[in-house]
């Protein structure tokens, strides 16, 4: 029996990591995208690969998409985790360079992953793209990161009307603030503060993220959905 294919991009961060091992474990094949850092195989049982681009590059991540047709064919899944986040400014005093990386890498990469993906989706595949509860709720200090996490949360309502008639399903995620090394600038104190404005009195988990694209990806009638996994946070 053939195993199934799952790309993901933003593999070695530490969400991508463990969204990796957990559909590894699910019985997935992987295909693992990532620019910096270094990619965690201990807990892969299945087989896998590695690819190294920039998803802001639209060439990029054309080229790389085009070699991984031509090496291993159809994928039945794509997880969109990329992403980057800056410290916290006005929107009046963040650099040009600052913005246009935060809205090159967190929309317009999810854009060319998503649209490249397509040709390469069997029937009957999913598209999970991970945005942020910012995307949804906008943030003082954070205009452009959520910016294109709402774009993010758009992209996907729009491409499960266009995917749908090659039965290719859409959906994104929205966490809130999980514990991983992007949240790691909160003081003790601000990650208290946190905490207690989160009904469930904890901050996420990788595996709170993972377990949800695991369910995205086996269940066959939902598309056009953004699930926001903030214990509570946003209400």
């Amino acid at each position: 029996m053939l195993r199934k294919q799952a790309l993901i991009t933003g593999a070695t961060g530490d969400i991508g990591r463990v969204i990796a091992a957990d559909l590894s474990k699910a019985g997935y094949n992987l295909l693992l995208c990532g620019n910096k850092g270094e990619f965690d195989t201990s807990q892969i049982v299945t087989d896998y690969s590695e690819f190294r681009f920039d998803i802001s590059s639209a060439e990029q991540v054309k080229a790389t998409f085009k070699n991984i047709s031509k090496q291993f064919g159809k994928i039945d899944l794509l997880v969109s985790c990329a992403g980057v986040a800056a410290p916290e400014q006005m929107l009046i005093d963040m650099s040009d360079d600052v913005i246009d990386k935060l809205i090159s890498t967190n929309l317009n990469g999810t854009i060319y992953t998503n649209k490249y993906a397509l040709p390469l989706l069997n029937k009957g595949g999913s598209i999970v793209n991970i945005s942020s509860f910012l995307g949804e709720t906008g943030c003082c200090c954070e205009a452009a990161y959520a910016a294109a996490k709402a774009g993010v949360i758009n992209l996907t309502k729009s491409l499960a009307q266009e995917f749908a008639p090659f039965l290719v399903r859409v959906n994104s995620i929205s966490p809130g603030y999980i514990d991983t090394k992007m949240n790691s600038e909160f003081s003790p104190e601000e990650k208290q503060q946190i905490i207690q404005q989160t009904l469930l009195k904890r901050l996420g988990k990788p595996e709170d993220i993972s377990s949800a694209v695991l369910f995205l990806a086996q269940n066959t009638f939902i598309t056009g959905e953004n699930i926001t996994i903030s214990g509570g946070y946003t209400i």
